[in-house]
């Protein structure tokens, strides 16, 4: 499934994302914010803690997730970005969207968040 433009705008634009996991029973985790950035019709999210982020660990067990942001919630699937020139885009963009808070801005950019590099579809 695709995004629709409303939620590309909606998403895209918002400074911070909520995301959460499920527990087996079902039931989900605490939210944590995080960044989200927009390249071209596609949303991306990193871990600033790298694969040690509680939320990035829990979320690719089951390589999928529930976020919020601007009034969309939705379940989605995560795929993580191996192609360097998709996370060149996203590095850009994360540099574009948040250069006016560079020392939070710094960890997004380093080699262990670039590795964490997922981009989000929403489930059906």
């Amino acid at each position: 499934m695709a995004w629709t433009a409303a939620q590309l705008d909606r998403i895209g634009s918002s400074e911070e994302l909520e995301i959460t996991s499920y527990y087996e029973s079902g039931a989900l985790r605490d939210w944590t914010t995080i960044w989200v950035v927009r390249v071209d019709n596609d949303l991306y999210i990193r871990s600033a803690y790298g694969q040690s982020g509680g939320w990035y660990r829990h979320a690719m067990h089951t390589r999928g997730a529930r976020v919020r942001a601007h009034g969309v919630e939705t379940d989605v699937t995560l795929h993580p970005v191996t192609e360097s020139y998709i996370n060149d885009r996203v590095r850009t963009a994360y540099e574009s969207k948040y250069r006016d808070q560079p020392s939070a801005l710094e960890p997004m950019l380093a080699p262990a968040a670039e590795n964490t590099t997922l981009r989000m579809d929403p489930v059906g």
